[in-house]
């Protein structure tokens, strides 16, 4: 399992003290959608600029143009980028397409999606990377996808599995037993006092690390 913070910020000041501060504790540095509309793609470079050892995710949520801008993800450093899963499925091969050509990773994100099962099942027979079950801000304070990231973990693969979305120590408990490839931390670290206080809770109970 990979850790990935998600920077949603509309401050680059505050967006890069926070992940000076926690650098040493996630896999993946996620430019998210907030990020990238304030600051545009030059954001996705600053990160892989500052953190080359790093993973960089730009989360550009696609929902056409797939090949197109999964490519200018990459000429902007981005090693993984993402597409919904609701876009057509034109879009999503294209930027399956545009990952294989460059050697990098595409994450469906699978917000609004319905048929969530049969959607994984084929999005991962064309080639996505990963699949990722996304509980959306809007929708966080009445309902959890989360539960389900075992039910696609059980037709894909755990390591062809994403989740995101309000993700908080309670919840990277169940998640430590069906180990999705990359879980996705925001607010929970970014918007914490003390976010490497923060990312050593969610550590701690995702790996069972101990800290001093």
């Amino acid at each position: 399992m990979k850790l990935q913070i998600a920077l949603d910020f509309d401050d680059m000041e505050k967006c890069l003290k926070v992940s000076d501060a926690v650098r040493n504790y996630v896999d993946i540095m996620e430019c998210g959608t907030d990020t990238l509309v304030r600051y545009g793609m030059e954001a996705v470079k600053t990160l892989k600029n500052r953190y080359p050892e790093k993973t960089v995710l730009c989360d550009q949520k696609i929902m056409d143009g797939g090949h197109y801008f999964g490519c200018m993800a990459n000429d902007f450093g981005a090693e993984i980028f993402t597409v919904l899963g609701v876009a057509s499925d034109e879009t999503v091969k294209g930027a399956i397409d545009a990952a294989k050509e460059r050697n990098i990773k595409v994450l469906v994100d699978m917000c609004s999606v319905t048929n969530y099962k049969e959607r994984a099942v084929q999005l991962r027979n064309w080639g996505a990377d990963y699949i990722c079950i996304h509980t959306p801000t809007d929708q966080q304070g009445k309902l959890s996808f989360h539960e389900n990231v075992g039910e696609v973990a059980k037709l894909i693969g755990a390591e062809h599995c994403a989740v995101a979305g309000g993700i908080n120590p309670e919840r990277c408990k169940y998640l430590r037993d069906i180990k999705p490839a990359v879980v996705i931390v925001g607010s929970y670290i970014t918007y914490a006092d003390d976010p490497v206080k923060a990312v050593k809770e969610v550590r701690e109970a995702l790996y069972g690390e101990t800290f001093d």
